[in-house]
């Protein structure tokens, strides 16, 4: 399915048929009785899988979108890791207390006793 001007274009290729639609919500309605139609049949007696086809360009920024999307999961990852890291290195290496690693760190001393516990869960 793609779009042409102010229409939606529905190739139906298991009968080598196309229709049209004004707007998204009526795709499935129009190809479901073109089909009807041509084969003889019940528009409930059949399923309808709708593909649309994004324009090319929108297509390329919708990947880049995504790509940005996995890099920023990652570096959310990474950066939880090294915060993990950072509040037992204060605790380990340092021997501050869980209200000092709070204060330096910027976060509350709960927040603190959660990044050393992942450490744990993270071993087990």
């Amino acid at each position: 399915m793609t779009r042409e001007g102010r229409w939606w274009i529905i190739d139906v290729l298991s009968i080598d048929h196309r229709t049209q639609a004004r707007a998204l919500s009526e795709v499935e309605y129009m190809g479901r009785d073109l089909i009807a139609t041509m084969e003889d049949v019940e528009p409930d007696s059949f399923d309808v899988a709708v593909q649309i086809e994004k324009p090319a360009d929108v297509a390329a920024q919708l990947d880049e979108a995504a790509r940005l999307d996995r890099e920023a999961q990652e570096a959310i990852a990474r950066a939880a890791h090294d915060r993990r890291a950072a509040a037992r290195r204060l605790r380990e290496v340092y021997a501050l207390s869980a209200i000092d690693i709070a204060a330096l760190l910027g976060v509350t001393r709960g927040r603190v006793y959660q990044l050393l516990e992942d450490r744990e869960k993270a071993s087990v």
